[in-house]
């Protein structure tokens, strides 16, 4: 038996993305469908979410995956996901709220649109909370898992993409107020905090900037989105019954080293080659 045989999932921003193939999203419900759960693919990107649909059907059997066109922006289409994943599969266990947004013009604060500020806290931090309110009165019945997706970006700043990190750092405060107030209740509520992986955006990046990513990350590559999945899943089984409230960098050991760390290996590289 899978891990998450008869567990019905929401996997929020879970979608097949062209080009590029699957985002965080999507191959965490192909791994969640592979375990045994039946998944709730929401996006605003349907065809997407309806072609990885159909794949996980072919793959896994009829009935286990389900798209449903979602723009977390409303409070009254996160209710409908809610309510049609449990009225499609007769149940609600897991709740993955993967969905997130780094517009272009996330910037600087002092260039910060507000139009764009508002949009961000909508979708990465407004949404996971509508999705959470709405899925409790389910979760609580039977017990479940919650998984939020905040990002390395709430633990230091950047030159740009302000509002997604406010979001991001914000996120993690959710998760712990989730976790105190629900965990008695049998609801667990955990935090993934990615760093930069090949996801379909990512793959677009000049190489010039991937490097720099590489330089900074103490792996043999960056990871992927087949990496972050194994940890959702891993939060989202029973192997995890024990943690709550707790946040897991999946960065490839980003923020592991002091931020001077590469200068020296590229330092003592150059000064190996000039005695060489």
């Amino acid at each position: 038996m899978g891990r998450l045989t008869g567990k019905v999932a929401i996997v929020t921003g879970a979608t097949l993305v062209d080009p590029g193939g699957l985002n965080i999203g999507g191959a965490t419900a192909a791994a969640f469908a592979a375990e045994g759960a039946r998944v709730v693919l929401a996006d605003i990107n349907i065809e997407g979410a309806r072609t990885l649909a159909k794949q996980l059907e072919a793959e896994h059997g009829p009935g286990v995956a389900l798209a449903v066109e979602t723009d977390l922006r409303s409070e009254e289409q996160i209710r409908a996901l809610i309510d049609t994943a449990v009225t499609s599969f007769g149940g609600l266990h897991l709740l993955m709220n993967v969905a997130g947004v780094f517009p272009a013009d996330d910037g600087e604060v002092a260039t910060m649109p507000i139009e764009t500020w508002d949009d961000v806290l909508a979708v990465n931090l407004r949404s996971a909370l509508l999705t959470t309110k709405h899925a409790l009165p389910h979760l609580l019945s039977g017990g479940g898992s919650i998984v939020n997706t905040a990002s390395t970006h709430a633990f230091a700043g950047d030159t740009s993409l302000t509002g997604y990190g406010c979001t991001k750092a914000a996120l993690l405060a959710l998760t712990a107020y989730t976790a105190t107030q629900y965990g008695r209740e049998g609801v667990r509520c955990n935090a993934i905090c990615p760093g930069t992986t090949r996801t379909p955006p990512a793959q677009q990046l000049p190489a010039a900037i991937t490097d720099i990513y590489r330089r900074h990350t103490p792996a043999p590559d960056l990871n992927g989105p087949a990496e972050l999945a194994q940890v959702y899943l891993f939060l989202a089984s029973d192997a995890s019954s024990g943690i709550n409230g707790e946040t897991i960098r999946v960065d490839g050991g980003l923020l592991a080293h002091q931020p001077f760390v590469p200068d020296m290996v590229a330092l003592a590289a150059t000064t190996a080659s000039s005695q060489g």
